[in-house]
């Protein structure tokens, strides 16, 4: 299931973009190894941790024993969780390119996971994920998808980091980070400025 951990300093990145606080309520879909959700707990806020690979799952259990983890398949988060369960704050880094029970490489997998995590959302909350480069905007495969995103969502930040950001685990493909605010765009064809390709953590966080 593309189980590559989160990067610490870009987690630091994407934590700091969902400006969360003690008052929020944060899912994390993919939870892996909890490297994203730590930084939510530190930040004070309560958890909705899901994660559907058996070891992750049990390795959650022991990180966060406070936390009842469940085990969906999160590109249909949305349709599994407790209707209660609204959180305030998303905060993802799902598969690339594969999903559950799919042979293959499915270029849509992200999309699907984005989609019901922010159909999961709150109104007016925040999700930050961390994706590929290319799912982008401003990308010509995925420009209609993200212009009908903004009728539900506006995107407020996105750009890509160098592959180098992720060597020391185990690939150097490029990713990107993008906001989305969970309000619908003033214009769903205009998109937010990107600022190009950061070189690593720092750059991204400046920017």
């Amino acid at each position: 299931f593309q189980q590559i951990s989160t990067p610490i300093p870009l987690g630091l990145v994407a934590a700091t973009a969902a400006a969360i606080t003690p008052a929020d309520r944060v899912l994390e879909p993919s939870a892996g190894t909890g490297l994203l959700a730590i930084l939510a707990e530190t930040a004070g806020a309560s958890l909705v941790l899901n994660e559907l690979a058996e070891t992750r799952a049990a390795l959650l259990s022991c990180l966060f024993p406070a936390v009842s983890a469940s085990r969906f398949d999160a590109a249909q988060i949305d349709d599994h969780l407790d209707p209660g369960a609204v959180p305030s704050v998303v905060l993802m880094n799902p598969p690339f390119s594969v999903m559950a029970n799919v042979e293959g490489r499915m270029v849509d997998a992200a999309w699907r996971h984005i989609a019901s995590a922010l159909a999961r959302l709150a109104p007016g909350g925040r999700l930050v994920t961390i994706t590929g480069a290319n799912f982008a905007p401003d990308h010509p495969a995925w420009t209609a998808a993200f212009t009908r995103l903004q009728e539900r969502g506006r995107i407020v930040f996105s750009a890509a980091i160098d592959g180098s950001a992720y060597a020391k685990h185990g690939t150097t493909f490029p990713t990107r980070l993008t906001v989305i605010d969970k309000l619908p765009a003033d214009d769903p064809t205009v998109f937010a400025y990107a600022p190009g390709i950061a070189p690593d953590a720092a750059t991204l966080l400046a920017w």
